[in-house]
């Protein structure tokens, strides 16, 4: 297997992966969506809430706000202590949290969480547990996706190469020598628009074993740290069920 990175940043990682399959690609997107460990708001104690949103409906917002951490020092299960205290009239964000024990802070300081008018209040109490995407999606470190490589290929003599290079929605179509070929491939998303124009003598497909693999990151964990995560528990799984059929 080959591995080559094509964009990273703060958020963003896009890595071009060689040599896999889609059951491959598919368990690591499930299990960095659903088996990585971070941090997020379940229990809440409200002392004071006369804003227009109920208690639960505040809970759920404060619940999904993400929120990062050193997980070196924390396993499933652990609690942080957290609060929330604000006076109208004012705009509460997520940044107007306040976290104290570990080294602990939310991922975006601007997510909006109520407006306070004049007299309003809102004063909470909250722990932040270490869980699962599995057991709810505040737990889901980021958003990951994978698809096949795309390859175009020629059926027959093609008519329009204009056009048909000119209807592509993302502009990842050029000529070159009087063909039509992909410049870009990994921005091209299958969408079959120059199939169309061109009365199906081209032909879009995936290429089987190449897969773009697209990691994007709520905040928690770094993209690469997901993907990292995410194969350790691959590897604790199969190491679990290689005990198991040893017992057999």
């Amino acid at each position: 297997m080959n591995v080559k990175k094509l964009k990273a940043d703060g958020k963003e990682l896009k890595l071009l992966v060689k040599g896999a399959d889609v059951k491959f690609m598919n368990a690591l997107r499930r299990a960095a969506m659903s088996s990585v460990p971070v941090l997020a708001i379940e229990g809440v104690s409200i002392y004071r809430n006369n804003s227009v949103l109920f208690d639960e409906y505040l809970a759920s917002r404060l619940g999904l706000v993400p929120i990062k951490s050193d997980l070196k020092s924390l396993k499933p299960g652990d609690k942080v202590k957290m609060s929330l205290s604000k006076k109208g009239p004012c705009m509460v964000y997520s940044g107007d949290i306040e976290c104290s024990g570990i080294k602990t802070d939310v991922a975006n300081k601007e997510i909006i969480i109520a407006k306070l008018k004049a007299g309003q209040e809102i004063k909470a109490e909250m722990d932040a547990v270490v869980g699962f995407g599995k057991e709810h999606a505040k737990w889901q470190p980021g958003i990951v996706a994978y698809n096949e490589l795309p390859e175009l290929k020629k059926k027959e003599k093609l008519k329009n190469t204009k056009k048909i290079v000119e209807c592509c929605p993302r502009k990842v179509l050029e000529l070159k020598a009087g063909k039509v070929v992909l410049k870009d491939p990994y921005e091209c998303n299958l969408c079959g628009r120059c199939e169309t124009e061109s009365g199906n003598r081209l032909e879009v497909s995936g290429n089987g074993n190449t897969f773009i693999l697209s990691v994007e990151s709520f905040g928690q964990l770094k993209p690469a740290d997901i993907l990292l995560k995410a194969v350790e528990a691959l590897k604790e799984k199969s190491e679990e069920f290689e005990k198991e059929l040893k017992k057999l």
